[in-house]
């Protein structure tokens, strides 16, 4: 009995529509390779250096391989260097010689979907066979040693006939600089200025000078990206509040270093920072509904080293009202008070507020008072006042005292 494939649909449909759905599923998933940078011919000078620079694309991505006289190269003095993104590989020739090195070398790029080939053709020279406005390198780059995010500018200066193109290579591989986003450039005196150097930028670099009559290499020459290592320290301390039962308050932290250290909170021993979300340089705690005095600990760390710091939030009241005011001497125009204090805790300062009961007029005030006795002058005779005193602390101004009325 025939498989059934769904009400209605005759059997024999079924695997005609998987066949098809089978073939266009797999018909578009392979490309065969494709040149994106063919080798040059090159005309060499003995002793010197030759590199072959061979890229491919395709899918699956196409392996590139160097062949000479149909055979896959194989000397000390040849070396294929693959790229970062193994989109191809340079063929690499030194030191050159004459004739034996004289040859048609062939890239060869090949994947499932196919293979393909292209050949360049190496000339070697020597130094007494060299013809008129062949390249010479007059200034090549020198060893140099940069701090990172700083420029580095090698330098390069070449003469011929005609005037010969500079290029630059890396650990043997060229560089572009239009895939640095601007980072990398090339001046027109044939330098290679690099911004904001980068630890990657570290290598062996060498110019290379190129004409219609050959190409020369400098002598290569480092460049050192140093890295400066500077352990933790705090750039912003946590600092300490006195906040009201309830209270909101947010404590900020800052490190600096380098590299950056990453900052955490901490209450004694419990981490109040997530160890996957925490920051780099700054954190923020913030606290709510704070109820009960606690330390807090800034923690910042990086490979160099770990700091810390404590912040200490106090929850404190508003001061308590103190004692009634206590009249000790009285006069036409004057009226001196002393009162207690109300408060186990130091206050900041008091508060006295007057205003004479027959006006109508603002309390007068006087502030910034330390101790519990002051004296109010510039009264008006037979007159009778009113008279409060209130407590402040690092918390604000607390309630007044019971008022006392002087007689007259």
């Amino acid at each position: 009995m025939a498989p059934t494939w769904g009400p209605g649909v005759p059997s024999a449909v079924g695997p005609v529509g998987l066949v098809l759905v089978l073939l266009v599923g797999g018909c578009a998933a392979e490309e065969p390779p494709r040149f994106i940078k063919e080798p040059k011919d090159q005309i060499g000078v003995s002793g010197g250096v030759a590199s072959f620079v061979c890229q491919a694309t395709g899918d699956p991505r196409p392996r590139v391989t160097w062949n000479k006289k149909g055979k896959k190269v194989n000397s000390q003095r040849f070396e294929t260097i693959e790229f970062d993104e193994s989109s191809g590989a340079v063929l690499r020739i030194q030191p050159l010689r004459t004739p034996r090195d004289e040859n048609v070398y062939e890239c060869v790029a090949q994947n499932s979907a196919g293979e393909i080939t292209v050949h360049a053709k190496l000339t070697v020279l020597r130094e007494d066979q060299l013809p008129p406005g062949f390249p010479n390198i007059d200034m090549g780059p020198q060893l140099k040693v940069v701090e990172r995010t700083r420029t580095a500018t090698m330098l390069c200066a070449a003469s011929g006939n005609p005037d010969p193109e500079i290029t630059w290579f890396k650990d043997f591989l060229p560089v572009d600089p239009s895939a640095s986003n601007g980072r990398i450039k090339q001046l027109r005196s044939g330098a290679l200025q690099i911004e904001s150097s980068e630890e990657t930028d570290q290598g062996k670099y060498e110019c290379v000078a190129t004409n219609s009559a050959g190409v020369r290499y400098s002598s290569p020459a480092n460049l050192y990206v140093r890295v400066r290592r500077v352990a933790p320290r705090f750039s912003i301390l946590p600092m300490s509040h006195e906040i009201m039962p309830g209270g909101n308050v947010n404590i900020t932290c800052v490190a600096v270093g380098s590299p950056m250290p990453y900052v955490k909170w901490m209450q004694g021993a419990e981490d109040l920072t997530p160890e996957d979300d925490m920051p780099v340089g700054r954190n923020v705690l913030e606290l709510t509904d704070v109820k009960d005095s606690a330390n807090y600990t800034c923690v910042a760390m990086s490979s160099l080293g770990v700091i810390e710091a404590v912040a200490q939030i106090t929850v404190k009241s508003l001061p308590k009202a103190p004692g009634t005011p206590v009249v000790t001497e009285n006069t036409a125009t004057s009226i001196t008070v002393t009162w207690d204090s109300g408060n186990p805790d130091p206050v900041s300062y008091y508060v006295i507020e007057y205003k004479s009961k027959s006006q109508d007029g603002p309390y007068q005030i006087k502030e910034d008072i330390t101790t519990t006795r002051y004296s109010i002058g510039g009264l008006s005779p037979n007159s009778e006042y009113e008279i409060w005193v209130s407590a402040v602390n690092s918390i604000g101004q607390g309630p007044p005292s019971e008022s006392v009325v002087p007689p007259p």
